[in-house]
């Protein structure tokens, strides 16, 4: 696995400032280089995001220029800087961690800490994204439906090129987390194509970014839908989150119960 020589000269020299590094553009649409190309093969649990914002891009960059300087290989130069990196930020990774603790997710590897995943325990976790290098539109990151993916071709083809192919080279045993709807219909239809167990779904998150507002805590039921402002943009979708909830925590259970019969 090796860094294409270009954006990897472009980081060693600028570092976080070396962005945008673009892959390329459709109208309203941009696609940046993000250096999560290492996949966890080993990986028991596998979140899945919708696409690494801009946070993520920086850190990455930032972490790839100073291992670079160390010398290693590019493989190990991946595999760090996507550990660093991954769902991280201010809010993001904290409110990641705090509903994978809260759901007991960890459960289903032996128990423990999420921000374990991140640390003495990466072993366990593969995180990706549907759209694994960083897409905007209009100049803002992409948040945007699953089908909005596969009707512009600029994403269309990062997924099929990026995302796809990566799920054969992981345990068919890992469980999937998505956050949110968009990448929960991505494992949807990469289980309609056989290349995930669809009973390994668990279901998905609230998206944990800071952009979410309040619905990480309408997703754990520390906030109740009657208590939100009636301005609150999560009141439309408040529903759809505390269903997915009950939903995962039922997936969870029966996951956990099943091994316990094995």
């Amino acid at each position: 696995m090796e860094i294409a020589a270009a954006f990897k000269n472009a980081i060693a020299k600028s570092g976080k400032d070396a962005a945008p590094l673009l892959i390329g553009s459709e109208g309203r649409y941009s696609l940046e280089y993000v250096p999560f190309e290492h996949v966890n093969t080993a990986a028991r649990l596998v979140i899945v995001g919708i696409t690494p914002g801009p946070t993520q891009r920086d850190d990455a960059y930032v972490e790839l220029r100073q291992l670079l300087r160390r010398g290693l290989t590019d493989e190990e130069i991946l595999r760090r800087t996507k550990k660093h990196a991954a769902f991280g930020g201010p809010a993001m990774r904290p409110n990641l961690e705090r509903m994978l603790d809260a759901m007991g997710v960890m459960d289903l590897v032996g128990g423990g800490r999420a921000a374990e995943l991140w640390a003495g325990r990466a072993d366990l976790l593969h995180a990706t994204s549907v759209v694994p290098h960083a897409a905007f539109v209009g100049g803002k990151p992409f948040a945007g439906a699953f089908e909005e993916i596969l009707r512009v071709e600029l994403l269309r083809r990062c997924f099929e090129r990026d995302f796809l192919p990566t799920l054969s080279r992981l345990a068919r045993d890992a469980h999937y987390i998505a956050l949110g709807p968009t990448p929960a219909t991505a494992l949807s239809f990469a289980a309609d194509k056989g290349l995930i167990d669809r009973s390994r779904v668990l279901g998905w998150l609230a998206h944990p970014s800071k952009q979410g507002g309040s619905q990480v805590s309408v997703y754990l039921g520390e906030k109740k839908i009657s208590e939100l402002d009636p301005k609150d943009p999560v009141r439309h979708r408040a529903g759809a989150l505390v269903a997915a909830a009950e939903e995962l925590r039922r997936r969870l259970s029966a996951s956990l119960e099943a091994r316990a019969v094995a």
